[in-house]
């Protein structure tokens, strides 16, 4: 019986070239004796020759930008022709589905078999892995008590003034039936490598993004709904005319009736911004600038102060407002960001730490991937742009 090869992206490749119908007989000995080596490896064949399967496959495909990455190779070799530039093209094209598929056969392979002894990146081995974030916040109630939520069973945790807390699916729900006139404020809060969902005591729907919090109290009495948040938060929210609903950041007041949007407030961004999906919404600075109105599909950014006066807010057009909330859906959406804003996504998402070794390129990424992932299968992916990693413990090296 023929041998086969132990690396895993071997392996893929032999299964990417099987798929399209390109592997040469020694190919197909090779592969017909790692099937037959295991009942896991048939399994996994068979897997990987489902249509869902290979659906997913395709789709990854197609986010792939193999014309960009042949004019980054080609610029840093000597001038190429028209004509030879041509059939490089051509050829880069059949080599980026060969690569794009055989990353994700191979991905799969990695994840469902626990392979050891893998060169995950730059051809270093690494001693762990790490996992995606995953849903989860800290409560804190009016007298200070806090509790982990993502570690308590589901039912009613806490009465605060007469207002019932509740877990149902993994989210927090207020239940302000009974509540009394007293005004008790709670926080959730999430730490780096955790989000959260929950619904506001009026119906409101919130999203937090990782490194997120938001203050509430646990009954809106009054004439108006007020809350604070830092990070990223998205809301959607109950429509009540007679009391509007105001959220407060560090440097803006936002005043909504029914409306969905999305704040981000991140100290480490250079800008706070708001997007506005639906509904209608007036941004208002707490220094500096007028107050502005947005009418679904524009943003507010608002710059950073560098003077007493506060920064300057301005109204730009976002096009795909899916891009704004992908994160809420469970998406990193890379298109058209910079080194560093991808690295500030990692950061909050996987709990770790990022360093620079010498100064990097501006580099521009594109495409889309799973937050559930696990951070080396991300870095695979971003390494096609020409940016090495190492990751050290929780330190992730950016070279």
């Amino acid at each position: 019986m023929a041998s086969f090869p132990n690396d895993p992206f071997i392996i893929a490749t032999l299964i990417s070239r099987s798929q399209q119908g390109l592997l040469t007989a020694e190919e197909q000995e090779q592969l017909d004796a790692w099937m037959a080596a295991s009942d896991d490896n048939r399994q996994l064949w068979e897997e990987l020759n489902d249509p869902a399967v290979q659906q997913q496959q395709v789709y990854a495909m197609s986010r792939f930008d193999e014309t960009a990455a042949l004019e980054r190779f080609l610029s840093n070799k000597p001038a190429t022709t028209n004509v030879r530039r041509v059939r490089l093209l051509h050829a880069w094209k059949w080599a980026a589905a060969v690569v794009v598929l055989g990353v994700g056969i191979s991905s799969y392979f990695l994840l469902t078999h626990r392979t050891q002894n893998v060169q995950w990146y730059t051809n270093k081995q690494a001693t762990h892995d790490i996992p995606p974030g995953r849903n989860g916040a800290i409560l804190t109630l009016a007298d200070g008590t806090q509790l982990v939520l993502d570690s308590l069973r589901e039912g009613k945790i806490a009465t605060q003034n007469g207002t019932q807390i509740s877990l149902n699916n993994n989210a927090l729900t207020y239940d302000a039936t009974a509540a009394t006139d007293g005004v008790a404020q709670n926080t959730i809060t999430t730490p780096k490598g955790r989000q959260y969902h929950l619904s506001l005591p009026d119906g409101t729907e919130v999203w937090l993004n990782a490194a997120s919090s938001i203050q509430y109290p646990v009954a809106f009495k009054g004439s108006e709904r007020r809350v604070k948040i830092i990070g990223e938060v998205y809301f959607e929210v109950a429509n009540k005319s007679w009391q509007p609903f105001i959220v407060e950041t560090d440097q803006m007041k936002l005043e909504v009736l029914g409306t969905s949007f999305n704040v981000n407030t991140y100290e480490d961004e250079k800008t706070n911004r708001t997007t506005l999906l639906t509904g209608a919404l007036k941004v208002t600075p707490l220094s500096g600038s007028q107050s502005k109105v947005l009418v679904p599909g524009q943003t507010a950014v608002l710059s950073k102060p560098t003077v007493p006066e506060g920064g300057t807010l301005t109204i730009i057009e976002t096009p795909d407002l899916n891009k704004t909330i992908a994160w809420k859906n469970g998406l990193f959406d890379f298109d058209g960001q910079d080194l560093y804003s991808v690295m500030r996504q990692l950061e909050r998402w996987y709990n770790i730490d990022v360093q620079y070794v010498g100064k990097p390129e501006n580099v521009i990424f594109k495409g889309k991937m799973h937050r559930n992932t696990n951070l080396s299968d991300v870095l695979k992916v971003l390494e096609t742009m020409d940016v090495n990693f190492e990751l050290k413990g929780n330190v992730l090296y950016v070279r």
